[in-house]
């Protein structure tokens, strides 16, 4: 199969490793010369293509032949909340539509549910509560209502693996919420596992939710992970509202996928 994948960032670029390991052509996009000379290096055929509100910029001859595209494009809004990310998404679907690519799947976030006391399927109603969240669910929307090529939208739980773990962030801090709350966490290798996976047993418009099933409470594990790491823990409030588990059923009973770390207790 042809496959681009457009944001080879942190976990872009382990999938595409992971589609040529398993014989397919596969090109990735990165905005840095610096990025595209390693991938080269690594035996990754990369393009530079940068995204914006109003075009994109780049060779467009990234998306020629290309039967899947994954879009692993972060939102970014914290460090620069003037992005425009549904706009930027618009650019993309236009090329996909003119290119006249078939399948997209699209990296996108369980933060689109907010918080629900009730467990959360793919059938619960959205509410998302932060500015990022809400516009990652339009660009859902906007790809799922585009008549042009199939969607499947990848909800995936909180990412952790190498370099990358809340609880360095939080290490020490002070009246968290909800410590009962359930963690909905994915690891990097699961995340990766799951989008291959997909993307040969998908068909049609579809919404999966991509959360390992360990859900210990966020105090317990953020206090568990902190020994590990050795780091002082974060302070809890003592009390506060217990969200539900996110569940990733629907996915399994399609795929019949085997998650491969299924105790997050670990750093990479």
């Amino acid at each position: 199969m042809n496959i681009a994948i457009l944001g080879a960032g942190w976990l872009g670029s382990v999938l595409a490793k992971k589609y040529i390991e398993n014989n397919h052509n596969v090109i990735v996009s990165t905005t840095s010369r610096e990025k595209q000379s390693i991938f080269v290096k690594n035996g990754l055929k990369s393009m530079l293509i940068e995204v914006t509100e109003e075009k994109i910029i780049g060779d467009y001859s990234f998306f020629n032949g290309i039967e899947l595209l994954i879009i692993t494009i972060p939102p970014m809004l914290r460090k620069n909340r003037n992005i425009k990310y549904v706009e930027m998404m618009e650019r993309v679907i236009e090329k996909i539509v003119n290119f006249k690519i078939k399948k997209v799947i699209y990296t996108s976030s369980t933060s689109v549910y907010g918080f629900r006391k009730e467990n959360i399927t793919e059938k619960s109603k959205t509410n998302p509560m932060t500015d990022t969240a809400k516009k990652i669910l339009m660009c859902e929307k906007k790809l799922l209502e585009n008549p042009s090529f199939e969607s499947c939208i990848v909800r995936l739980g909180g990412l952790i693996g190498p370099d990358r773990h809340p609880v360095y962030s939080l290490s020490m801090k002070q009246n968290l919420p909800n410590p009962k709350s359930p963690i909905n966490l994915i690891h990097q290798i699961d995340a990766v596992g799951i989008t291959l996976c997909l993307s040969e047993n998908w068909n049609g418009n579809e919404i999966f939710n991509a959360v390992t099933k360990y859900h210990p409470s966020r105090k317990d594990y953020y206090v568990s992970i902190s020994k590990i790491a050795k780091l002082a823990p974060p302070k809890f409030e003592k009390k506060g509202k217990i969200r539900g588990e996110i569940s990733s059923s629907k996915l399994l009973e399609l795929t019949n996928y085997q998650f491969k770390v299924e105790n997050l207790l670990i750093l990479n």
